[in-house]
């Protein structure tokens, strides 16, 4: 038989065509909530079609979707093989210790529609949510039929419609006209200027199978793809999904498709400590003395943090030769007694983590080498320089969590790294990196107001924050340290990095620094205030009774409003911390306010604040 190259062919056509053939209609299916609706039709013999639509409007009109099989084979996603329709609904709960919100809504329509041809079953399966859609394959494939490429295609109605997109996850976010072309990584953000829209393209569940998704925009059209070759004989493809909503809140509600899309954890992980985390560096041996770690070590217990992280050359041959592969990881440099420093740790009610780079490894068992830090006492891990490029990437990522995860080691996988919610099934991942972090100091509100609606839309990510000396301006920030204080709330991270520059001795003014102490890594709950893609963003998030509401600015002054009875029905005492009139120190101020009151926040370019609000008499 010829090769055939696209197994699944998905073609949507426009909503008036779809009206005008309403005998080849197969099924539909919609949202709980009725506004989403999805239509799949027959075109012919080998073409299936779905339009998406919601609230009566049209936003997808031409999808396409692949799966190809090296070998020659006739696909089994075609009509004329169709054998079997059905719909169920779920209406669950998404539930976790280690989120921005304890329970979480998990409510979908599917359809699950299946296809034989021999041995070969192929099931389609999409389900509506009331914040979006997704799809994948469940692939019976006896024979063992190599996969070697797998992608979606998505065509917008609006022509008024702009993409927000990285190439490389340190180089910051670029921005594309609908009708042009690039190429990135997902996720990607499409806005259009003419109508609410927005709507973010991304990979969900994919443990260790295929690259890391690439998208593509083309002429109003953005497809998601992943290649690879694998000889599978039963598998769930990795889903693709669109978060779709026509208003802000709406759509960063539809984080949760993300995980509604993973698969829950096997196993017991109440032992998994979320924190935060002081960062001990340096950059030659004498800078990883064990007197010095210890100061380190105060300093996190001063700041009621719950880790320090031994972060590049504290083992092998040091920092300049972290890349050898003689550079063994289970050997400390001279200067370093590391069970003395975990003996001292403990006793202060710190956890050690430590870094660990790919080469490391690559070049001794990583087994081995993770059983040695579980026995030493050592509490988890930061894998340097995964890529997630390849599908080795994935594979090698996924077997060290679960190993980690037996050993009782949290998890922070840095640089290109990417999760695609697999923390749900390994809730020891805390956190990741694939962004463009605080590191890069040269980063400007125009970033960090864009990180909540593209990033950490897919789940926590290490920002490693960043936060200056009191009266100093030795890292020469171009954010304020409102700017920074408000970040290590709105940037979610179960494991939240602060400090990531600093040194101890440069925090001597207790007031600038005190919110750290208290500001919690997991949440309740949060509600979105305000806020819109590269000018600003609002959010409050709550902790027990308290709480924490955080804005920061783009490039242009900002003022938001809004009635403290959006989050509570009592009187409450307020903090506010903001950045005083030069931007070099924080100003505190402490109010109380009703629920018939308006809590205004204005904010500088660059600038931030805070307020904690708690309930009087509590």
């Amino acid at each position: 038989m010829t090769r055939i190259l696209s197994i699944i062919l998905i073609l949507i056509a426009a909503i008036g065509t779809i009206h005008a053939q309403p005998t080849k209609g197969i099924a539909s299916v919609k949202s709980p909530d009725g506004k989403t609706s999805i239509i799949i039709y027959k075109i012919n013999d080998t073409t299936l079609a779905f339009s998406v639509s919601r609230s009566q409007k049209t936003y997808i009109d031409t999808a396409q979707t692949f799966i190809s099989y090296g070998k020659t084979y006739q696909n089994a996603i075609k009509p004329i093989y169709l054998s079997n329709i059905r719909q169920t609904a779920k209406r669950d709960t998404l539930r976790t210790n280690f989120g921005e919100r304890k329970v979480q809504i998990d409510h979908y329509n599917e359809l699950a529609i299946t296809f034989k041809d021999g041995q070969l079953v192929n099931t389609l399966k999409i389900r509506a949510y009331n914040h979006g859609f997704a799809s994948g394959v469940e692939i019976i494939n006896p024979q063992k039929l190599t996969v070697d490429d797998y992608h979606t295609t998505y065509h917008w109605t609006n022509r008024n419609i702009y993409h927000l997109f990285d190439t490389k996850s340190e180089n910051g976010y670029n921005s594309l006209m609908g009708k042009d072309r690039a190429s990135a990584l997902a996720p990607t953000l499409t806005i259009a200027t003419s109508d609410t829209l927005f709507a973010l393209t991304n990979e969900a569940a994919n443990y260790e199978f295929f690259t890391r998704a690439k998208i593509t925009m083309d002429n109003f059209s953005t497809t998601i793809a992943q290649t690879g070759l694998y000889q599978i004989a039963n598998y769930y493809t990795p889903w693709h999904y669109v978060v779709l909503a026509d208003n802000i809140n709406d759509y960063i509600e539809g984080k949760y498709l993300l995980y509604s899309l993973n698969f829950k954890p096997t196993s017991n992980y109440n032992w998994v400590k979320p924190g935060k985390a002081y960062r001990h560096v340096g950059n030659k041996d004498a800078d990883f003395a064990t007197d010095r770690v210890k100061i380190s070590i105060d300093f996190a217990a001063k700041m009621k943090f719950q880790y320090v992280l031994l972060d590049n050359g504290w083992y092998g041959l040091g920092y300049d030769n972290e890349f050898d592969p003689a550079s063994d990881p289970t050997k400390t440099v001279s200067t370093l007694d590391l069970p003395e420093v975990i003996k001292y740790a403990k006793q202060k009610g710190i956890g050690i983590l430590v870094y660990v780079n790919k080469t490391a490894l690559n070049e001794f068992p990583a087994d081995s080498v993770l059983t040695i830090y579980s026995k030493l006492g050592i509490k988890g891990v930061k894998l340097g320089f995964f890529k997630n490029r390849t599908p080795m990437d994935n594979v090698q990522a996924s077997r060290i969590i679960t190993k980690c995860a037996t050993l009782g080691l949290v998890v922070n996988v840095h640089d290109e790294y990417r999760s695609t919610g697999v923390e749900r099934l390994y809730p020891n991942l805390l956190t990741c990196e694939g962004l463009r972090g605080n590191e890069h100091l040269d980063n400007t509100g125009n970033h960090t107001t864009l990180l909540p609606f593209i990033r950490y839309m897919t789940g926590a990510a290490d920002y490693t924050i960043c936060y200056d000396a009191a009266g100093g301006s030795r890292l020469d920030l171009q954010t304020t340290k409102a700017h920074q204080l408000a970040l290590s709330i709105i940037l979610f991270s179960p494991l939240q990095h602060i400090f990531w520059y600093g040194s101890p001795e440069w925090y001597s003014n207790e007031m600038e620094t005190e919110l750290f102490k208290r500001v919690p890594t997991v949440w309740d709950d949060f509600k979105v205030i305000d806020g819109y893609p590269r000018r600003h963003y609002a959010l409050a998030r709550r902790s027990g009774n308290t709480w924490y509401v955080a804005a920061i600015a783009g490039l242009l002054q900002t003022d938001i409003e809004f009635p403290l009875s959006k989050i509570s029905q009592k009187t409450c005492s307020v903090t506010l911390y903001e950045d005083d009139t030069n931007n070099a120190s924080i100003r505190k101020k402490t109010f109380t306010a009703t629920p018939s009151d308006i809590l205004k926040m204005s904010i500088r370019p660059n600038s931030g604040c805070v307020m904690v609000i708690e309930p009087v008499g509590k």
